[in-house]
Protein backbone atom coordinates (compact mmCIF):
# COMPACT_ATOMS: atom_id res chain seq x y z
CA UNK A 1 0.00 0.00 0.00
CA UNK A 2 1.38 3.16 -0.81
CA UNK A 3 2.51 5.58 1.58
CA UNK A 4 2.00 9.59 0.75
CA UNK A 5 3.47 11.99 3.16
CA UNK A 6 2.81 15.68 3.34
CA UNK A 7 4.91 18.11 1.82
CA UNK A 8 5.51 19.48 4.84
CA UNK A 9 6.46 16.90 6.56
CA UNK A 10 8.97 15.28 3.65
CA UNK A 11 10.70 18.63 4.17
CA UNK A 12 11.17 18.46 7.83
CA UNK A 13 12.32 14.69 7.54
CA UNK A 14 14.74 16.18 4.56
CA UNK A 15 16.26 18.55 6.81
CA UNK A 16 16.78 15.57 9.23
CA UNK A 17 18.29 13.67 7.13
CA UNK A 18 20.78 16.33 5.52
CA UNK A 19 21.34 17.45 9.74
CA UNK A 20 22.77 14.06 10.19
CA UNK A 21 25.47 14.22 7.25
CA UNK A 22 26.21 17.88 7.26
CA UNK A 23 25.51 19.49 10.96
CA UNK A 24 26.31 23.10 9.44
CA UNK A 25 23.74 23.09 6.57
CA UNK A 26 20.54 22.44 8.47
CA UNK A 27 20.70 25.53 9.38
CA UNK A 28 20.81 26.75 5.85
CA UNK A 29 17.33 24.79 5.39
CA UNK A 30 15.67 27.03 8.02
CA UNK A 31 16.91 30.80 7.13
CA UNK A 32 17.74 33.04 8.94
CA UNK A 33 18.45 30.51 11.56
CA UNK A 34 22.78 30.59 12.36
CA UNK A 35 24.86 28.01 10.33
CA UNK A 36 25.30 26.16 13.37
CA UNK A 37 27.96 23.09 13.39
CA UNK A 38 31.92 22.33 12.16
CA UNK A 39 32.93 24.14 9.02
CA UNK A 40 36.24 23.41 6.99
CA UNK A 41 37.97 26.66 5.69
CA UNK A 42 40.61 27.45 3.80
CA UNK A 43 42.73 30.52 2.91
CA UNK A 44 45.74 30.45 0.21
CA UNK A 45 49.35 30.92 0.22
CA UNK A 46 51.98 30.67 -2.14
CA UNK A 47 52.60 27.40 -0.38
CA UNK A 48 48.90 26.31 -0.95
CA UNK A 49 45.46 26.31 1.17
CA UNK A 50 45.95 27.56 4.86
CA UNK A 51 43.37 25.04 6.36
CA UNK A 52 41.45 25.48 9.62
CA UNK A 53 38.30 24.75 11.26
CA UNK A 54 35.24 26.88 12.61
CA UNK A 55 32.68 25.36 15.00
CA UNK A 56 29.76 27.42 15.68
CA UNK A 57 27.26 26.84 18.45
CA UNK A 58 24.11 28.23 20.05
CA UNK A 59 24.91 28.47 23.79
CA UNK A 60 22.81 30.31 26.60
CA UNK A 61 20.70 32.08 23.39
CA UNK A 62 23.48 33.34 21.87
CA UNK A 63 26.32 32.31 18.53
CA UNK A 64 29.41 31.58 20.01
CA UNK A 65 32.09 30.29 17.40
CA UNK A 66 35.71 28.80 18.14
CA UNK A 67 38.89 28.56 15.33
CA UNK A 68 40.21 25.12 15.04
CA UNK A 69 43.87 23.89 14.45
CA UNK A 70 43.72 20.43 14.96
CA UNK A 71 43.00 20.06 19.12
CA UNK A 72 44.01 24.25 19.20
CA UNK A 73 40.58 25.65 19.98
CA UNK A 74 40.45 29.76 20.22
CA UNK A 75 37.25 31.47 21.07
CA UNK A 76 36.31 34.23 18.56
CA UNK A 77 35.48 37.32 20.78
CA UNK A 78 32.14 37.47 19.34
CA UNK A 79 30.09 35.84 16.56
CA UNK A 80 27.11 36.84 14.41
CA UNK A 81 24.42 35.84 11.83
CA UNK A 82 22.37 38.45 10.33
CA UNK A 83 20.46 35.72 8.25
CA UNK A 84 22.82 36.04 5.37
CA UNK A 85 26.50 37.08 6.56
CA UNK A 86 28.12 35.08 9.30
CA UNK A 87 30.68 38.08 11.40
CA UNK A 88 33.21 36.33 13.64
CA UNK A 89 35.53 38.84 15.32
CA UNK A 90 39.30 38.42 17.17
CA UNK A 91 39.10 41.55 19.19
CA UNK A 92 42.63 41.17 20.65
CA UNK A 93 44.25 40.84 17.26
CA UNK A 94 41.77 43.37 15.86
CA UNK A 95 40.48 41.00 13.11
CA UNK A 96 37.14 40.37 11.60
CA UNK A 97 36.27 37.27 9.38
CA UNK A 98 32.95 38.08 7.16
CA UNK A 99 31.10 34.56 5.39
CA UNK A 100 28.31 34.95 2.73
CA UNK A 101 26.16 32.14 1.63
CA UNK A 102 26.63 31.11 -1.93
CA UNK A 103 24.89 27.84 -1.79
CA UNK A 104 23.82 25.09 0.52
CA UNK A 105 27.40 24.05 1.15
CA UNK A 106 29.50 26.90 0.59
CA UNK A 107 30.61 30.51 2.13
CA UNK A 108 32.73 33.14 0.61
CA UNK A 109 34.18 35.72 2.23
CA UNK A 110 37.38 37.51 3.73
CA UNK A 111 39.82 38.07 7.09
CA UNK A 112 40.60 41.35 7.47
CA UNK A 113 42.96 42.86 10.17
CA UNK A 114 45.05 45.94 10.79
CA UNK A 115 48.97 45.00 9.94
CA UNK A 116 52.13 47.84 10.36
CA UNK A 117 51.26 48.52 6.14
CA UNK A 118 47.70 48.72 6.64
CA UNK A 119 44.55 46.94 6.47
CA UNK A 120 45.06 43.33 4.73
CA UNK A 121 42.06 41.43 3.03
CA UNK A 122 42.69 37.61 2.97
CA UNK A 123 39.90 35.85 0.65
CA UNK A 124 38.50 32.73 2.39
CA UNK A 125 36.04 29.61 1.59
CA UNK A 126 34.17 27.68 4.15
CA UNK A 127 32.57 24.44 3.44
CA UNK A 128 30.52 22.01 6.21
CA UNK A 129 32.61 19.41 7.73
CA UNK A 130 32.69 15.83 7.09
CA UNK A 131 34.74 13.43 8.73
CA UNK A 132 36.76 11.00 7.63
CA UNK A 133 38.01 8.06 8.89
CA UNK A 134 41.08 6.64 9.33
CA UNK A 135 40.81 2.73 7.73
CA UNK A 136 43.80 1.06 6.31
CA UNK A 137 47.69 0.56 7.75
CA UNK A 138 49.69 3.58 6.38
CA UNK A 139 53.20 1.92 5.16
CA UNK A 140 55.11 4.92 3.58
CA UNK A 141 57.95 7.02 5.58
CA UNK A 142 56.86 9.29 8.26
CA UNK A 143 57.15 12.58 9.35
CA UNK A 144 57.39 11.90 13.32
CA UNK A 145 60.04 13.25 15.30
CA UNK A 146 62.63 15.89 15.13
CA UNK A 147 64.53 17.48 12.41
CA UNK A 148 66.46 20.46 11.55
CA UNK A 149 65.08 22.54 8.74
CA UNK A 150 67.57 24.83 6.64
CA UNK A 151 66.02 28.06 4.82
CA UNK A 152 68.04 30.73 3.21
CA UNK A 153 68.33 33.52 5.22
CA UNK A 154 69.62 37.66 4.38
CA UNK A 155 72.84 37.92 2.76
CA UNK A 156 73.33 34.48 2.07
CA UNK A 157 73.14 33.54 5.01
CA UNK A 158 71.11 30.41 6.15
CA UNK A 159 68.51 30.01 8.95
CA UNK A 160 67.92 27.10 10.99
CA UNK A 161 64.72 25.95 12.49
CA UNK A 162 64.01 23.45 14.92
CA UNK A 163 60.97 21.31 14.02
CA UNK A 164 58.59 18.66 15.70
CA UNK A 165 56.00 16.38 14.62
CA UNK A 166 53.85 13.92 15.00
CA UNK A 167 51.95 11.26 12.24
CA UNK A 168 49.08 8.55 12.34
CA UNK A 169 49.64 4.85 11.09
CA UNK A 170 46.22 4.68 9.20
CA UNK A 171 45.22 6.31 6.46
CA UNK A 172 41.58 7.07 5.40
CA UNK A 173 39.99 5.97 2.45
CA UNK A 174 41.78 8.86 0.15
CA UNK A 175 44.65 7.47 1.22
CA UNK A 176 45.71 10.47 3.66
CA UNK A 177 47.20 10.25 7.18
CA UNK A 178 46.81 13.27 9.69
CA UNK A 179 49.82 14.99 10.88
CA UNK A 180 50.60 17.62 13.15
CA UNK A 181 53.35 19.20 14.47
CA UNK A 182 54.95 22.77 15.46
CA UNK A 183 58.25 25.05 14.11
CA UNK A 184 60.19 26.21 17.00
CA UNK A 185 62.58 29.61 15.88
CA UNK A 186 64.07 31.45 18.38
CA UNK A 187 61.81 34.05 18.49
CA UNK A 188 59.17 31.32 19.43
CA UNK A 189 56.95 28.76 18.35
CA UNK A 190 54.28 28.79 15.48
CA UNK A 191 51.77 26.93 17.38
CA UNK A 192 50.44 23.66 16.20
CA UNK A 193 50.08 22.75 12.50
CA UNK A 194 48.08 20.14 11.36
CA UNK A 195 47.29 18.28 7.40
CA UNK A 196 48.42 15.06 5.81
CA UNK A 197 50.73 13.20 4.32
CA UNK A 198 49.95 11.22 1.30
CA UNK A 199 51.28 9.49 -1.98
CA UNK A 200 51.16 11.37 -5.25
CA UNK A 201 53.16 11.19 -8.80
CA UNK A 202 55.11 8.43 -7.44
CA UNK A 203 56.30 10.70 -4.18
CA UNK A 204 55.12 10.75 -0.75
CA UNK A 205 54.12 14.44 0.47
CA UNK A 206 53.26 16.37 3.08
CA UNK A 207 51.18 19.52 3.35
CA UNK A 208 50.49 21.24 6.82
CA UNK A 209 48.78 24.46 7.54
CA UNK A 210 47.82 26.91 10.12
CA UNK A 211 45.56 30.01 10.70
CA UNK A 212 45.21 31.45 14.14
CA UNK A 213 44.29 35.16 13.11
CA UNK A 214 48.14 36.32 12.94
CA UNK A 215 49.44 33.14 11.94
CA UNK A 216 49.03 32.13 8.19
CA UNK A 217 51.08 29.43 7.38
CA UNK A 218 51.34 26.36 5.03
CA UNK A 219 53.62 23.94 5.05
CA UNK A 220 54.06 21.67 1.83
CA UNK A 221 56.87 19.42 0.53
CA UNK A 222 58.24 15.53 -0.10
CA UNK A 223 59.79 12.81 1.57
CA UNK A 224 63.68 12.66 -0.59
CA UNK A 225 64.83 8.79 -1.48
CA UNK A 226 67.64 9.50 1.38
CA UNK A 227 64.55 10.30 4.21
CA UNK A 228 65.39 13.59 4.04
CA UNK A 229 62.46 16.45 3.49
CA UNK A 230 62.21 18.99 0.97
CA UNK A 231 59.66 21.59 -0.27
CA UNK A 232 58.37 25.49 0.86
CA UNK A 233 56.51 27.30 3.14
CA UNK A 234 54.54 30.08 2.63
CA UNK A 235 53.44 32.68 4.96
CA UNK A 236 50.69 35.09 4.58
CA UNK A 237 49.71 35.44 0.69
CA UNK A 238 52.80 35.95 -0.90
CA UNK A 239 55.86 35.21 1.14
CA UNK A 240 57.63 31.85 0.13
CA UNK A 241 61.05 30.19 1.48
CA UNK A 242 62.18 27.13 0.26
CA UNK A 243 63.61 24.56 2.39
CA UNK A 244 65.51 21.37 3.24
CA UNK A 245 64.93 19.35 6.45
CA UNK A 246 67.01 16.54 8.09
CA UNK A 247 66.36 14.51 11.37
CA UNK A 248 67.99 15.66 14.24
CA UNK A 249 69.42 13.54 17.28
CA UNK A 250 70.13 16.41 19.33
CA UNK A 251 67.14 18.51 19.65
CA UNK A 252 65.58 17.44 22.82
CA UNK A 253 68.97 18.32 24.66
CA UNK A 254 69.06 21.95 23.21
CA UNK A 255 68.15 24.26 26.22
CA UNK A 256 65.54 26.47 24.96
CA UNK A 257 66.37 28.95 27.58
CA UNK A 258 69.72 29.14 26.16
CA UNK A 259 68.44 29.78 22.41
CA UNK A 260 66.62 32.21 23.63
CA UNK A 261 69.38 33.97 25.28
CA UNK A 262 71.43 34.18 22.22
CA UNK A 263 69.43 36.36 20.20
CA UNK A 264 69.36 40.06 22.32
CA UNK A 265 72.00 41.58 24.20
CA UNK A 266 72.67 44.60 25.51
CA UNK A 267 75.47 47.25 25.28
CA UNK A 268 76.75 47.49 28.59
CA UNK A 269 75.20 44.93 31.69
CA UNK A 270 76.42 47.54 33.89
CA UNK A 271 74.93 50.16 32.75
CA UNK A 272 71.43 51.09 34.41
CA UNK A 273 68.53 49.89 31.79
CA UNK A 274 66.27 52.77 30.69
CA UNK A 275 62.58 52.03 29.32
CA UNK A 276 60.00 54.77 29.35
CA UNK A 277 55.93 54.27 27.87
CA UNK A 278 52.65 56.16 28.56
CA UNK A 279 50.45 54.10 30.78
CA UNK A 280 46.19 54.10 30.28
CA UNK A 281 46.04 57.66 31.65
CA UNK A 282 48.12 59.41 29.63
CA UNK A 283 50.98 59.19 32.23
CA UNK A 284 54.49 58.93 31.05
CA UNK A 285 56.46 56.16 33.40
CA UNK A 286 60.38 55.28 32.92
CA UNK A 287 62.79 53.29 35.31
CA UNK A 288 63.29 56.37 37.90
CA UNK A 289 59.16 56.08 38.19
CA UNK A 290 58.50 55.52 42.38
CA UNK A 291 57.05 52.40 40.79
CA UNK A 292 60.09 50.65 39.81
CA UNK A 293 62.74 53.04 41.12
CA UNK A 294 65.41 50.57 43.66
CA UNK A 295 63.73 47.14 42.62
CA UNK A 296 63.64 44.54 40.55
CA UNK A 297 61.82 44.56 37.46
CA UNK A 298 60.96 42.24 34.83
CA UNK A 299 60.79 44.15 31.58
CA UNK A 300 58.94 42.87 28.86
CA UNK A 301 58.94 44.15 25.49
CA UNK A 302 55.67 42.71 23.04
CA UNK A 303 52.92 43.46 21.07
CA UNK A 304 48.85 43.00 21.23
CA UNK A 305 49.37 41.66 17.98
CA UNK A 306 52.48 38.74 18.86
CA UNK A 307 50.59 35.26 19.29
CA UNK A 308 53.51 34.40 22.04
CA UNK A 309 52.97 37.43 23.78
CA UNK A 310 49.49 35.89 24.63
CA UNK A 311 51.32 32.81 25.61
CA UNK A 312 54.07 34.36 27.70
CA UNK A 313 51.28 37.01 29.41
CA UNK A 314 49.91 34.42 31.99
CA UNK A 315 52.93 33.31 32.74
CA UNK A 316 54.19 36.90 33.60
CA UNK A 317 51.19 37.53 35.80
CA UNK A 318 51.19 33.90 37.57
CA UNK A 319 55.12 35.55 38.23
CA UNK A 320 53.67 38.57 39.44
CA UNK A 321 51.42 37.21 41.68
CA UNK A 322 53.88 34.92 43.50
CA UNK A 323 56.88 37.46 43.75
CA UNK A 324 55.26 41.12 44.06
CA UNK A 325 54.46 40.81 47.30
CA UNK A 326 58.42 39.64 47.82
CA UNK A 327 59.48 43.44 45.88
CA UNK A 328 58.95 42.19 42.22
CA UNK A 329 57.76 44.80 39.82
CA UNK A 330 56.99 43.47 36.32
CA UNK A 331 56.36 46.64 33.25
CA UNK A 332 55.38 45.20 29.75
CA UNK A 333 56.20 47.63 26.97
CA UNK A 334 53.65 47.47 23.94
CA UNK A 335 54.92 48.12 20.29
CA UNK A 336 51.91 48.37 18.25
CA UNK A 337 51.29 48.60 14.51
CA UNK A 338 49.98 52.33 14.27
CA UNK A 339 50.46 55.21 15.78
CA UNK A 340 47.04 55.88 16.79
CA UNK A 341 46.96 56.01 20.67
CA UNK A 342 43.61 55.57 20.98
CA UNK A 343 43.33 52.68 19.37
CA UNK A 344 46.49 50.92 20.35
CA UNK A 345 45.47 51.64 24.06
CA UNK A 346 41.84 50.18 23.34
CA UNK A 347 44.11 47.05 22.63
CA UNK A 348 45.99 47.02 25.33
CA UNK A 349 42.94 46.98 27.41
CA UNK A 350 41.36 44.15 25.36
CA UNK A 351 45.11 42.25 26.20
CA UNK A 352 45.11 43.37 29.81
CA UNK A 353 41.47 42.09 30.77
CA UNK A 354 41.89 38.99 28.24
CA UNK A 355 44.85 37.83 30.75
CA UNK A 356 43.52 39.63 33.97
CA UNK A 357 46.76 41.33 33.91
CA UNK A 358 47.38 42.93 37.14
CA UNK A 359 50.93 44.55 36.08
CA UNK A 360 51.40 48.06 34.06
CA UNK A 361 51.22 48.11 30.76
CA UNK A 362 52.84 51.05 28.94
CA UNK A 363 52.52 51.84 25.31
CA UNK A 364 56.41 52.58 24.20
CA UNK A 365 55.94 52.93 20.49
CA UNK A 366 55.34 50.93 17.13
CA UNK A 367 56.67 48.73 15.07
CA UNK A 368 57.84 50.77 12.73
CA UNK A 369 61.62 50.01 11.21
CA UNK A 370 64.17 51.59 13.91
CA UNK A 371 61.25 52.54 16.27
CA UNK A 372 62.96 49.60 19.28
CA UNK A 373 66.39 51.28 18.61
CA UNK A 374 65.24 55.02 18.97
CA UNK A 375 63.13 54.01 22.31
CA UNK A 376 65.56 51.66 23.80
CA UNK A 377 68.89 52.04 22.51
CA UNK A 378 70.90 49.75 24.89
CA UNK A 379 69.86 46.56 22.94
CA UNK A 380 71.94 44.91 20.21
CA UNK A 381 70.45 42.52 17.85
CA UNK A 382 66.59 42.71 18.59
CA UNK A 383 64.46 40.72 16.96
CA UNK A 384 61.83 39.04 18.85
CA UNK A 385 58.50 39.54 20.33
CA UNK A 386 58.76 38.74 23.12
CA UNK A 387 61.77 39.63 24.66
CA UNK A 388 62.06 40.12 28.57
CA UNK A 389 64.69 41.33 30.18
CA UNK A 390 65.46 41.04 34.07
CA UNK A 391 66.68 43.48 36.01
CA UNK A 392 68.21 43.91 39.15
CA UNK A 393 67.49 46.10 42.17
CA UNK A 394 70.16 48.64 40.78
CA UNK A 395 68.61 48.58 37.10
CA UNK A 396 71.33 46.51 35.82
CA UNK A 397 70.20 43.50 33.28
CA UNK A 398 71.05 40.16 34.69
CA UNK A 399 69.35 38.54 31.30
CA UNK A 400 67.59 38.70 28.48
CA UNK A 401 65.48 36.24 27.19
CA UNK A 402 64.35 36.39 23.14
CA UNK A 403 61.07 34.58 22.30
CA UNK A 404 58.65 32.25 23.91
CA UNK A 405 58.16 28.62 23.87
CA UNK A 406 53.92 28.44 24.50
CA UNK A 407 52.02 25.75 25.30
CA UNK A 408 52.29 23.67 21.94
CA UNK A 409 56.11 22.97 22.55
CA UNK A 410 54.72 20.62 25.69
CA UNK A 411 57.99 20.14 27.72
CA UNK A 412 59.72 22.75 26.80
CA UNK A 413 57.07 25.40 27.67
CA UNK A 414 57.64 23.66 30.98
CA UNK A 415 61.09 24.28 31.02
CA UNK A 416 60.58 28.17 30.16
CA UNK A 417 58.59 28.67 33.15
CA UNK A 418 61.15 27.43 35.36
CA UNK A 419 63.72 29.22 33.74
CA UNK A 420 61.61 32.33 34.14
CA UNK A 421 60.73 31.86 38.36
CA UNK A 422 64.48 30.81 38.90
CA UNK A 423 65.37 34.47 37.10
CA UNK A 424 62.95 36.18 38.68
CA UNK A 425 64.63 34.52 42.38
CA UNK A 426 67.90 35.55 41.25
CA UNK A 427 67.15 39.01 40.83
CA UNK A 428 65.39 38.95 44.06
CA UNK A 429 68.25 37.78 46.05
CA UNK A 430 66.67 34.83 47.37
CA UNK A 431 66.58 31.19 46.37
CA UNK A 432 63.23 30.25 48.07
Amino acid sequence: MPIFLHAGLLARMMIVAVSLVYPALAAFAQEPSAPIGTWDGSMQTAAGAANFGIDLKILGGRLEGTLLNDTDRQPFSSAAWDGKVLTLRLDYYDGTLTAHVVSPRRMEGEYSRQTSTGIVHIPLVLVPHREALAEKPWSGPSLSGEWTFHRPGQQGAERITLAEFYQQNVADPEGQVLATGIFEPVSGDTGLLHGNVFKADGSTRFHLSRFDGIHLLAFDGEFLPDGSLRGRIGSGTSGISPFTATRSSDVSSIDPNVQGGRLTRVTDPQEPFRFTGVDATGRTLDQNSREFKGKPIIVDIFGTWCPNCHDEAPVLEKLYKKYHPQGLEIVALAYEYTADQGRDQRLIEIYRAKYGLTFPLLLSGTTAEGQIAKTLPQLVDFGAYPTTIFLDRNGRVRAVHAGFSGPATGEKYEQVQQHFDELAREILGTSN
